[in-house]
């Protein structure tokens, strides 16, 4: 018997340079069949249009969402500002530039009700919103298999590591007595939900994955700017952050098993992607952009993450561990 659990969730969605794109999300999360807990915008843009700076301030006045304001552009500390004020029992962060159909929330509490999991994992969907009925073998092996093989679009139920950051819901007490998210993944962020997902791993918890929570990412073809392309590069070589924060991942979390599957993953996603192969020339300096992020990592990880100061004994919450 699945023991019953309060499932009162609490929205937390960072967002930069969004302004009506934001406000078609949050419209949606009001219009969802059941009401959620809260709604918290942790907002890093500065200034808005006059039209969505009134519509935001409308819903404040109306107490149907929290706005706070963030200075620093960092997506991960703007989800643990999220967590720490809000007061429902499940953090769900979501992006600011999603669709997403009127039973999404209520698919959420339906699977926490359903499965007691201190996390589930909701599917992203782009292009042409279609689901995947293929999970590769390679996509379940240890430790790494999530991370590297799972597909975001997979289209059934299972028990898993992975997530990402813009559709997951975690217990409040849980990602706080973790740290939350660490802040050294500046920016936009790269690598910081497999960060969380590889410390919860290791603490003993599994997450719940279920397609139906599923959120279409609009992605860079239907909104060209804000968020994490604020950062993009001018020749096309990517983010430098995201060089960073993939090589600070690495030094986390290298053993002698997982080095070289993280190399071979990293030079595939920053070097040998099809841009640069298509275009020889552009292969070494493809290499030296991203190897030029390696002694900004090796600083961050000297000086330890940036994790919330809060331990499990302090929360007085004990979960279940899932292995």
């Amino acid at each position: 018997m699945v023991k019953a659990v309060q499932t009162t969730i609490s929205c937390i969605i960072p967002s930069l340079r969004r302004g009506e794109v934001l406000c078609e999300t949050i419209r949606m999360l009001l219009e969802q069949s059941i009401r959620p807990h809260e709604i918290i915008v942790v907002d890093q843009s500065g200034s808005h249009t006059k039209p969505v700076q009134q519509k935001l301030q409308t819903w404040v006045e109306k107490k149907r969402i929290s706005w706070i304001q963030q200075s620093e552009p960092n997506a991960s500390k703007a989800r643990n500002a999220g967590a720490l004020i809000a007061t429902g029992e499940i953090l769900l962060f979501l992006d600011d530039d999603i669709r997403i159909a009127p039973d999404f929330l209520s698919q959420y509490e339906q699977t926490f009700a359903r499965t007691g999991a201190v996390g589930v994992a909701g599917s992203v969907l782009e292009g042409e919103s279609e689901f995947s009925n293929c999970l590769e073998p390679k996509a379940l092996d240890e430790p790494l298999g999530w991370l590297l093989n799972f597909p975001k679009n997979y289209g059934h139920e299972c028990e898993t590591s992975f997530m990402m950051s813009g559709n997951v819901a975690i217990r409040r007490e849980l990602f706080l007595s973790l740290g939350g998210m660490d802040e050294n993944y500046e920016k936009g962020a790269h690598r910081e939900e497999s960060d969380f997902a590889m410390r919860l791993r290791r603490a003993g918890y599994h997450l719940r994955y279920n397609p139906k929570c599923q959120v279409y990412h609009l992605g860079p073809s239907s909104v060209p700017g804000g968020g994490a392309r604020n950062w993009q590069g001018k020749y096309g070589f990517g983010y430098f952050h995201h060089c960073i924060g993939d090589w600070y991942f690495s030094f986390g979390f290298w053993t002698v098993k997982t080095a070289p599957q993280l190399l071979a993953s990293s030079v595939r996603h920053f070097v040998l992607n099809r841009r640069n192969v298509e275009r020889p020339w552009r292969l070494p300096l493809a290499l030296g952009y991203w190897l030029a992020g390696l002694p900004f990592a090796v600083a961050r990880r000297t000086f330890g993450p940036r994790l919330l100061q809060r331990n499990a004994a302090a929360s007085g919450t004990a979960f279940t561990t899932s292995q």
